[in-house]
This record gives C-alpha cells, structure tokens and sequence, in this order.
C-alpha cells in the first residue's frame, strides 16, 4: 500500500511539473522543501509525511491538491463552517501560518486583509513568494516568535486562526491570552493532540469571550492517527464584532 501511494505522488509531481510554469514549478520544488519540520517549543518536529507539502491550498497561479499535501485546507475551512458568507470583507489573523495555505485558501473567499505570523523564515519568504505571484497583495507575511508577540505589534482582527501551535509554545495561558486580546470577532482554534480543549474553552471564557463552541476534532490529515486535534472556536460579543 505504502508503495503504491509513493508511486501515485511521484505521478502526480511529475505531471504537476510537466504542465505548470516555470515560476510555479519553483514554488513547488520549495514548499516540498520547506515542508518536513516546523519549530516545537523545543527544537523541530519532523513530519512523518516526508515529500508532501504540508497543507493544500489553491490560488491563480499555483494550487496543491490534496494528494500532494498532509492537511486539506479547504476541509479545514469546511469543519468550522468558514464559508464565503462568514469570512468576505473580513480581516484574518493566522499564528503559525507555516506557508501560508491558509490564508491562501481563505484569500478565494473574499477576504479584506490577512496576516500570517510564522517562526521559519523560509516559509515566510516562501509565502510572500507565492502571494506575489498569485498578486495576492492583501497578505502580509511575517517572521516572529508568537511567545514574543503582543497585541500593541498585532492589532485586532475579524477572524483569528490558532490551529496546532498551542503545544509548541512555551507558555499556553500566554498564548490564550494574546488570542484573546487580538480577537475582534471569532477565533478558530485548533488543539494538539492531548490538549485540553475543556479547559482551553474555561478560560477563553475568563479572558473575555462571550461564548465557545466545541467542534470536535479534525479529520483533514492524510494520516489517520494525526485526526486527533480537538476544535473549537470562541466569539465576542457581538457588540464588539464589526
């Protein structure tokens, strides 16, 4: 089976490459590249899935299917029912952004501005990269330790994304309490495997939500034993949404 599989990527990759433009097929041989590890709060985790791109995500100019990547991006998006109709015309935050596929994704959905914070600063380069491409000029990238950063450097946002990065920061409560401070409207947040989504809800409750809905957990990782993420999003009142 494990064979099969390869081979079916080594066939989609050669036909992505035979057919896509020389600046996509760049990105592409990059975003493969940058793909194997992301920062954990000590040292790097190295992904199972070596050879995939971490999250698929579709813009003008360059798109990664499902089959090339580890997480589904747009059935990320569909598990906490961020549709045309919740995100247009709305600023998105996302901590963690890794390449940014996220904000890629949502930037079809009319989406006003987003903004994407990540540790790696060739996946950073990368994402601008890509962005410039696609002439997705309402995304910024930014390179930044999320344990260092604060509302005042931030902002505010409409939307705000937090999916997996709960464990791989130093200071959880800390990392609540930053969401809650750049949250204008919704949070979507999504656990790592053993967090304790109950208690993450507790207290997002005590720093100023008005009200949190548990989701579950995800089912978007091409490995099995991975959908195991506890969901869940928390909103302001809605005075305070504009």
């Amino acid at each position: 089976m494990q064979f099969e599989v390869g081979r079916r990527i080594i066939g989609l990759l050669s036909t992505f490459r035979s057919h896509a433009k020389p600046a996509s097929a760049e990105l592409m041989q990059r975003l493969l590249g940058v793909s194997g590890s992301f920062r954990k709060k000590n040292g790097r985790h190295e992904l199972k899935s070596q050879g995939l791109a971490y999250c698929s995500f579709h813009t003008a100019e360059l798109s990664i299917p499902v089959e090339l990547a580890q997480r589904n991006a747009g059935r990320r998006l569909a598990r906490f029912d961020l549709v045309r109709s919740q995100v247009e015309s709305r600023s998105v935050l996302d901590l963690g952004c890794n390449s940014g596929a996220m904000l890629f994704q949502l930037s079809n959905l009319g989406i006003k501005s987003g903004l994407g914070i990540e540790y790696d600063q060739d996946k950073v380069d990368l994402a601008r990269d890509i962005a410039e491409l696609s002439e997705l000029r309402h995304l910024e990238f930014r390179q930044a330790d999320i344990d260092r950063l604060d509302v005042a450097g931030l902002g505010k946002f409409d939307i705000v994304l937090a999916l997996a990065v709960e464990a791989h920061v130093m200071e959880p409560d800390k990392l609540l309490q930053l969401l809650a401070d750049v949250t204008r409207g919704t949070l979507y947040f999504e656990g790592n495997g053993g967090c304790d989504i109950r208690a993450s809800a507790k207290k997002l409750l005590e720093l100023g939500f008005a009200g949190v809905e548990q989701l579950g957990v995800c089912d978007d990782d091409a490995r099995p034993s991975n959908n195991n993420r506890p969901l869940l999003k928390a909103w302001k009142a809605a005075s305070l949404v504009t």
